[in-house]
């Protein structure tokens, strides 16, 4: 059984025929059992990341996420050992704590600032592009006096 930790979130990743890491042959086919398996994982995992986008980590419920995926609460901790290890797979990382996504925004506003002095560089509007889409916009006073 794969725990949450393990779980690739990457998009590109192919659930109906993981590849055998150790072999260059071609997957082998999953019996329905395990294609069973795969799917049900599945539906878990995109139920919890609409969830998790929609009201956040904490007003998200394993209750909530299972009724999304269609399943019961079971068939949830069947495949991920609880609430965080299933965020960490979709996400690929833990869950941050009000403290850390106030401090993470002052960094990035910051970082933004400085790289502004650099925008004319390769890769830096890119980058401050990036920056901008990550940062929630300001409440028009602050955005005013900034």
């Amino acid at each position: 059984m794969m725990d949450g930790a393990t779980f690739s979130p990457s998009p590109e990743v192919d659930f109906a025929a993981p590849a055998d890491p150790v072999s260059s042959e071609e997957p082998k086919r999953l019996n329905r059992r395990q294609a069973a398996k795969v799917r049900t994982r599945q539906r878990v995992f995109d139920s919890a990341e609409t969830l998790f986008r929609d009201v956040g980590f904490e007003r998200a419920t394993i209750r909530a996420i299972a009724k999304g995926a269609g399943m019961s609460t079971g068939a949830v901790f069947a495949n991920f050992e609880d609430k965080t290890a299933l965020y960490v797979a979709v996400f690929g990382h833990p869950p941050l704590t009000p403290e850390q996504g106030r401090a993470l925004v002052v960094a990035l506003r910051q970082s933004h600032d400085m790289l502004e002095a650099f925008a004319d560089e390769e890769g830096v509007p890119e980058l401050l592009a990036s920056i901008q889409s990550a940062l929630p916009p300001l409440p028009a006073k602050a955005a005013a006096d900034a």
